[in-house]
């Protein structure tokens, strides 16, 4: 069973409107963001409480009421503190790409040689408004609202172009990007395997890089030793298993790769403060 991966290679949203809208708070199975990344940007919301946001190699300390731009490609992760946000998730293959192809700066976003600012929504007020209607819509999904959210995006990447808002990629960024390459490699091998288990001597060995090395790199990038990370991402897939199927725990331990029940009811209680029955009681409670 795959409920969500680091990176998603499904489209989000459906075939015809690959969007996607979460509303997040402490009852979300999601509630703290681990590493990933995806082809899709993402806009997130902080509506109330603190959100730490780590952006490849930045950190962002959010509060309530800001709002950044997430672009494609970009490993991100967020711890809350206390924090409820909202997350909005589209792709281009709406139509979109081919307009802005039409465009200089359009033709570089799309090749990854420009990008689009992280504070872009926030500090833009025709983009801001835009982003909140794109948000409304897919909350709400009321009749239309597919056009309504389409159209925003498309205002959205009007007035990047027009306004001239995109930046060149840098230097660092693009070397910064090749060094994450391995760590992809990695989490990538660890979101089709993880219900089986994963040596550090095989993911070293797809990374391209020796045990010792690999056990550093790894840990300066995700900021998690690779069983630390390991049993985390496991963890989240097991929550999400509680909180949409009907799945025994026994039987999810043993898809999410535990197979000692004992040390899989530890290992979640350590990460998600409470039990496994106890979560899936409280996350069906939340959803009524």
């Amino acid at each position: 069973m795959k409920y969500y991966s680091y990176r998603e290679n499904k489209h989000h949203g459906s075939e015809h409107l690959p969007i996607d809208y979460y509303n997040v708070d402490e009852h979300h199975p999601r509630y703290e963001m681990i590493h990933h990344w995806h082809k899709e940007y993402e806009i997130i919301f902080v509506k109330s409480g603190w959100l730490e946001l780590t952006l490849d190699a930045d950190t962002l300390f959010l509060s309530s009421g800001d709002i950044v731009l997430v672009n494609p490609g970009v490993i991100h992760s967020a711890v809350p503190k206390n924090a409820k946000y909202e997350c909005v998730l589209f792709g281009l293959d709406i139509g979109i790409k081919q307009h802005l192809a039409r465009y200089e700066d359009g033709k570089a976003i799309l090749a990854s040689e420009r990008t689009i600012p992280i504070f872009t929504v926030q500090q833009n007020p025709k983009i801001k408004q835009a982003a909140i209607a794109l948000k409304t819509a897919m909350a709400k999904r009321k009749a239309g609202y597919e056009l309504d959210a389409l159209s925003a995006i498309a205002t959205i990447f009007s007035e990047v172009i027009l306004a001239g808002l995109s930046i060149k990629s840098s230097e660092q960024s693009l070397k910064f990007y090749e060094r994450l390459l391995p760590f992809e490699k990695a989490i990538s091998y660890i979101e089709n395997n993880y219900g089986s288990q994963i040596s550090l001597e095989k993911l070293s060995l797809i990374a391209g890089m020796s045990r010792k090395y690999f056990s550093e790199y790894f840990k300066k990038v995700s900021g998690k030793g690779v069983t630390e990370f390991l049993n985390c991402y496991r963890i989240e897939r097991a929550a999400e298993m509680l909180a949409l199927t009907n799945a025994a725990v026994t039987e999810i331990a043993l898809d999410c790769g535990f197979n000692d029940l004992s040390y899989f009811i530890k290992t979640f209680k350590k990460q998600k403060n409470t039990k496994p029955a106890k979560y899936r009681k409280e996350m069906r409670g939340a959803q009524m």
